[in-house]
């Protein structure tokens, strides 16, 4: 009767010997999972990687607990890790997410976000989070692609023609081979001997012209690729160049606060000063807030003066409910429509944590 009242995880909390240890488990559980079917090897990988945990109990439960998307059970793991984990353990925790998920190439759509997610749980900022990505898998942490844009669709569908394509030339030719060898056999068999020559010069030149097609159709693909691979380029040295401008507005901003500090040091009265505003606000009435913080607030359904733990706490209640993965099964304009609203939400919530 008191085992009715606990979910599965709750019960693996309560029986395991670390809880923390338990949380993460079923965090890279949970990542593993986004990758696709979990085999013996990837079992095995998982394994192989928290072979130090303490946690005490088996792996299937919690392997079927993430590929059911428990989001009662995830958060829960969340809000445990996030007590627990803090510093280099949370940095330590980030590198095997980060490994299960790039082991095979570039993380799925699904784990781009759950990666963030877990960056942004365990207190780790975006630019620190690429770098310890790239340290880690030893390229840099590319943006995921957005369903909600036409370009998106666009690029799979042409990727998904294209190997339609190469399927159906390749079938064509040994069709073709296959035809010129049987009538190469019925010539032999049946025509003079100046007849199987001609036939095998004719199949000779048939090779020839066979084999200047497969080059051709090589050679093209090749320049698809590589045209692919040079707008990659592009758009990585713009997010590089966008990066650097930020990162030399800072430091723009930073000079000239410590400018201005060493000015009000100088004057000597910046005790005086504070006083005297102090006393000025006490009497003028409040200033109408900023309409792009109002705008902002509003997506997350939050009022004006809302704490940092309040817009923190509003985002991943909104983060989980608007998930374009909760939505995976409704279609793909379901899906579109979702992350935009989950860009929207996070647009709201990198704004109100920069401003406040």
């Amino acid at each position: 009767m008191t085992a009715a009242r606990f979910s599965t995880f709750e019960l693996l909390l309560l029986q395991s010997r670390d809880q923390a240890d338990s949380a993460a488990l079923l965090l890279l559980a949970w990542v593993l999972t986004q990758q696709g079917p979990v085999g013996e090897a990837e079992r095995a990988q998982l394994v192989s990687l928290t072979g130090a945990f303490r946690h005490g109990h088996a792996l299937e439960p919690l392997l079927e607990i993430a590929a059911s998307q428990d989001l009662g059970a995830i958060q829960l793991a969340a809000e445990v890790l996030q007590k627990e984990l803090h510093g280099d353990t949370a940095r330590a925790f980030l590198r095997l997410a980060v490994t299960l998920a790039a082991e095979h190439g570039e993380p799925t759509l699904a784990n781009h976000h759950v990666l963030r997610f877990l960056a942004d749980l365990l207190g780790v900022s975006p630019p620190e989070f690429a770098e310890l990505y790239a340290s880690q898998v030893g390229r840099a942490l590319r943006e995921p692609g957005d369903p909600s844009r036409q370009d998106y669709w666009q690029r799979r569908e042409q990727r998904a023609r294209d190997r339609r394509r190469e399927t159906a030339g390749e079938e064509k030719r040994q069709q073709y081979t296959q035809e010129q060898a049987d009538k190469r056999d019925r010539a032999e068999t049946e025509s003079p001997r100046a007849t199987r020559t001609e036939a095998r010069r004719q199949a000779r030149e048939e090779r020839a012209e066979a084999k200047r097609q497969r080059q051709q159709e090589k050679e093209q693909a090749k320049a698809r690729q590589q045209a692919e691979r040079d707008a990659e380029k592009r758009r990585q040295q713009a997010r590089r160049e966008a990066e650097k401008q930020r990162q030399r507005a800072e430091r723009e901003q930073a000079r000239r606060r410590r400018e201005d500090e060493r000015a009000q040091r100088r004057g000597g009265h910046r005790e005086q000063r504070r006083d005297d505003e102090s006393a000025h606000r006490a009497h003028e009435r409040p200033a109408a807030p900023d309409p792009r913080i109002r705008s902002a607030l509003t997506v997350l359904g939050l009022e004006p003066g809302a704490s940092r733990g309040e817009i923190r706490k509003a985002y991943r209640r909104l983060a989980q409910a608007h998930h374009p993965d909760r939505f995976h099964q409704e279609g793909e304009a379901i899906v579109a429509s979702a992350s935009r609203r989950f860009q929207r939400i996070r647009r709201a919530y990198d704004f109100l944590m920069k401003v406040s």
